[in-house]
């Protein structure tokens, strides 16, 4: 093994241890204050004011314009949130998705979660230990919310999916801050890590979600010039059938970030970030002949190449499926949902794995895996 490769596996093998305000359109006059320098994440601003924060988070959708307002003020002062402010560090924290829960997980602030949507396929020891105890309340799928239990938690915060639909008008009318959490638009995987100094926010804990993506993104990038020495960059291509369509990420997606930073060709090459449909025909006459085959598969453990052929025998006429590179993530055996967004390097390593293997000597996947 040479000297590089010992570098890289040294980066590598560590980590596998381990009351809303009115909506503001863009354009109005900002309070003053210093706005918090943010590398990657472009859909939240910080300004600071002394003590007190000014948090904008940038309407969700590719037309959206403007942004939802929170002032986030220090509980240690004795306020009680007039005017509606948040006292922050919040004591009673509800998340209404998986996914929000990485960013608590990475920094290590369980206790002030009160509520989840639902504990299914849920990894985490400490927050199932807690739910078993009664610590957390499961408060329903969105559009069929608890909302009598949602009230008697009292949560000094709501983290909403940011699109605001499923039941969010009852929610608005509990009159509970409603935060929406909108790292999934970011078309980076940087940017959705970034998403931690946003949450330490809530939770009293800058400076430790500041040392944690600076490490994450160091990481991240080295990795990343890593792969971009590799002599030959294999094609890859996403997703399978769902009622009747193919849903590709778009080329300019967080998912083909990742391809591209881990030294391989995305087939889909347009400009798009959200994933949409495309029939078998036109995927076909793309992804006929690529090297590698990405999917995240929800079925249950033991769903083999065999079994994927019994969905569409057409997946066998593959080259990816015909030379055994069809590389899943079984999201019922690995913490997908509540990982992957602050592991961003992590799941590099993976498709580096796999892409490139030469270049991580010894390196065990954490997240992906090839289908046998």
């Amino acid at each position: 093994m040479n000297n590089k490769s010992k570098l890289f596996l040294l980066l590598i093998l560590p980590l596998l241890g381990a009351c809303t305000l009115p909506s503001r359109q863009s354009g109005n006059t900002a309070m003053a204050g210093d706005s918090v320098p943010l590398l990657h994440a472009k859909g939240f601003t910080i300004i600071e004011q002394g003590d007190t924060r000014l948090l904008r988070i940038q309407h969700a959708g590719n037309n959206a314009h403007g942004y939802d307002e929170f002032k986030l003020v220090p509980a240690s002062e004795g306020t009680s949130g007039g005017n509606g402010a948040i006292p922050v560090p919040c004591k009673r924290i509800i998340c209404l998705s998986s996914t929000q829960l990485a960013y608590f997980f990475a920094l290590d602030e369980i206790e002030p979660i009160v509520g989840i949507n639902s504990s299914r396929h849920l990894f985490h020891s400490g927050m199932n230990a807690r739910i078993k105890a009664g610590s957390i309340k499961k408060v329903g799928k969105e559009g069929v919310y608890n909302t009598e239990l949602i009230a008697s938690l009292n949560p000094d915060v709501i983290f909403v999916s940011p699109f605001k639909t499923g039941g969010y008008d009852a929610l608005k009318n509990l009159g509970f801050p409603l935060v929406p959490m909108a790292a999934y638009e970011e078309e980076t995987p940087l940017g959705r890590a970034e998403w931690m100094k946003m949450i330490a926010l809530f939770v009293g804990q800058e400076q430790k979600a500041d040392q944690l993506f600076q490490g994450i993104a160091q990481r991240y990038d080295s990795l990343k010039n890593l792969a971009a020495s590799a002599s030959k960059h294999p094609t890859i291509f996403s997703g399978k059938m769902k009622s009747g369509n193919w849903y590709v990420p778009g080329g300019n997606s967080f998912y083909a970030h990742y391809f591209r930073d881990a030294g391989a060709r995305y087939i889909i090459e347009d400009d798009k970030t959200a994933a949409y449909p495309m029939s078998f025909e036109a995927l076909y006459q793309k992804a006929a002949h690529c090297d590698f085959w990405r999917i995240l598969l929800p079925e249950e453990k033991g769903f083999d190449k065999a079994a994927l052929l019994t969905e569409d025998a057409r997946y066998g006429d593959f080259d990816a499926f015909k030379n055994d590179r069809v590389i899943v993530c079984r999201i019922r055996e690995k913490p997908y949902y509540e990982e992957s967004a602050i592991k961003p390097e992590v799941i590099l390593a993976d498709y580096i794995h796999h892409f490139h293997p030469e270049l991580l000597p010894g390196y065990h996947p954490y997240f992906y895996e090839t289908l046998k």
